[in-house]
């Protein structure tokens, strides 16, 4: 069972995303600080996360995802970032993944659909459905 990590200060959102992720057979922590989730990705050592740009100061979640990178060498779990950074901010341009600046693997604007959600981490780990739609 793979285990994520989500770093959000929503607890609205870190509440439907943990069920439906459990739902889908994925163990998964949950930190409301990016303080919290740098102590949990060194102690629980996720397999993936999910991590907001937009927590108590405004964009955070950038410099948690180069802490994870750059001071924890932590280089090879993904890192999904998941945010409503365009809309609220009402950016001029859009953010996306860049090894020197924004170093994660996937790049996600909120809302999205929960299942699409699912897909996309099935997708970056590598996790493929073996078990048959309808067992015996």
């Amino acid at each position: 069972m793979s285990k994520i990590l989500i770093i959000d200060d929503d607890p609205d959102f870190l509440y439907t995303v943990r069920l439906v992720l459990e739902d889908a057979g994925f163990e998964v922590e949950t930190a409301t600080t990016p303080e919290q989730g740098l102590e949990m990705v060194q102690g629980t050592e996720p397999d993936l996360v999910i991590l907001d740009v937009l927590m108590p100061s405004e964009y955070e979640g950038f410099a948690v995802a180069r802490a994870i990178r750059e001071e924890l060498h932590i280089t090879e779990m993904p890192i999904v970032m998941l945010t409503a950074v365009h809309d609220v901010k009402k950016a001029s341009h859009r953010f996306a993944p860049d090894e020197a600046y924004l170093p994660v693997d996937v790049f996600l604007d909120k809302p999205i659909e929960l299942e699409s959600l699912v897909e996309i981490i099935n997708e970056v780990l590598g996790r493929r459905r073996e078990e048959p739609k309808y067992p015996l």
